[in-house]
């Protein structure tokens, strides 16, 4: 059964969710600083758009409410398995663990699985004492908890039946539309690809530009001058960028200058003096559909089934009551219903 699928009819029928509290500060810990915050260089992207639709958000819906496969990077031979906990005179074993890590969203999944293990652990561990102490507690024969199976049996069946609908009525060629329509509804965006020299020094600066006028390559300049260790070993190539990527002083800059031309005078900015090169100039090009083809076909699937359910309603007689249990009348449907 495909779990993305079963996630997917999770999230629309059921509205169900799962939190994982534990890596949340994990995933805060990785966000880029704004480029005119960051520390020592102008930061540039050399990547291509992206969509900002809400396939990021779909993705996370989906990804909290089944759980993923454990990557094959994670599985382990089990004839080494190691012990890696004991409570209570109960073994884990480390792929009682990496089972564990299965069912984290997929973007903790793309995480080494030694860099996350000690924190899954805990987490395996706590289980494990919750789990002891429910069976001590003969757990499983309270109503509670027939109660709940019996709306997880619900609620799996519902998305199984959602599942199989989709699978039946999806089309590989609505998503290469939807595609088509992403690619022509997305901004052009000019980019340029510049390189830098960074130094400390107005008369620094100026001292390289004279060395570029008498005839030094800009790449030799930038390994030899530049202070943005980050590129100069790469002769201070910052890639393609947007003039909203960059501090205004340096877009500005880089953005007035023709294919192949460097800047004629420093270019001053809070992180000391430039001397830019543009290298290219082109409209950012789309990404390819290889790239975006599975979130664009989360998205296709999840609106074949509002279009499915709401074709569903259309067919079933539904009669609603108040409150107190009083008949209401239907709304009027508009001239576009």
């Amino acid at each position: 059964m495909n779990k993305t699928f079963l996630g997917l009819a999770f999230a629309i029928i059921v509205a169900a969710g799962a939190g994982y509290a534990v890596f949340a500060k994990m995933g805060s810990d990785t966000t880029a600083q704004p480029v005119a915050q960051q520390p020592e260089v102008v930061a540039a992207t050399d990547a291509p758009a992206t969509i900002e639709t809400s396939a990021a958000t779909e993705e996370a819906e989906i990804a909290a409410t089944e759980p993923a496969a454990a990557p094959a990077s994670q599985k382990v031979d089990n004839s080494d398995n190691p012990v890696v906990a004991i409570v209570n005179g109960s073994e884990v074993h480390r792929t009682d663990v990496l089972e564990f890590m299965g069912s984290l969203p997929p973007q903790m999944q793309k995480l080494p699985p030694e860099s996350i293990f000690p924190m899954v652990l805990e987490q395996v561990v706590n289980a494990k004492i919750v789990d002891e102490k429910a069976s001590a507690a003969n757990i499983e024969q309270d109503p509670q908890v027939a109660k709940q199976m019996a709306m997880a049996r619900t609620q799996i069946i519902r998305a199984v039946y959602a599942e199989k609908e989709i699978e039946a009525n999806y089309k590989e060629s609505d998503t290469k539309k939807a595609y088509d329509k992403m690619v022509a509804d997305l901004p052009k965006v000019e980019e340029v690809k510049a390189a830098h020299i960074l130094v400390d020094e107005d008369a620094k600066a100026k001292e390289v530009i004279q060395k570029l006028q008498d005839g030094a390559k800009f790449a030799d300049l930038a390994k030899e001058y530049s202070k943005d260790k980050s590129n100069a070993g790469n002769g201070g190539d910052l890639g393609y960028f947007a003039q909203a990527d960059m501090v205004k002083e340096f877009a500005d800059a880089a953005f007035a200058l023709g294919k192949g031309e460097y800047t004629k005078s420093p270019v001053k900015t809070q992180f000391g003096y430039h001397i830019i090169l543009q290298e290219d100039k082109r409209v950012r090009p789309a990404p390819a559909y290889d790239d975006v083809k599975d979130e664009l076909a989360g998205k296709v699937k999840r609106d074949l089934l509002n279009k499915m359910i709401e074709e569903w309603r259309e067919t079933a007689k539904v009669e609603r009551f108040d409150f107190n249990g009083n008949p209401v009348a239907d709304a009027p449907k508009t001239a576009t219903e």
